[in-house]
């Protein structure tokens, strides 16, 4: 199967819809669950961290990330 880079933009966007947004030192990260792309041997949902010049993956993270503190959702990020 060949995925062109609509569709993998179209992947990309659906999940930042669903992105809860932090501040950190006045830094807006953007933090949402990616689902694996069909090309990921892992096949595991991550949580991205994401602000203007950075990006981080965890793919271990707690089902209730949603629920805990800034401060703590941001400390999951030094995990990848």
């Amino acid at each position: 199967m060949v995925y062109d880079r609509t569709s993998a933009s179209d992947w990309l966007q659906t999940a930042r819809r669903a992105a809860r947004q932090i501040f950190v030192e006045g830094m807006p990260w953007l933090v949402y669950e990616l689902p694996p792309a069909p090309f990921d041997r892992r096949s595991a949902t991550s949580l991205v961290f994401e602000t203007e010049n950075t990006v981080r993956r965890v793919r271990t993270f707690p089902a209730d990330w949603r629920s805990i503190s800034d401060d703590d959702l941001f400390a999951l990020s030094w995990n990848f």
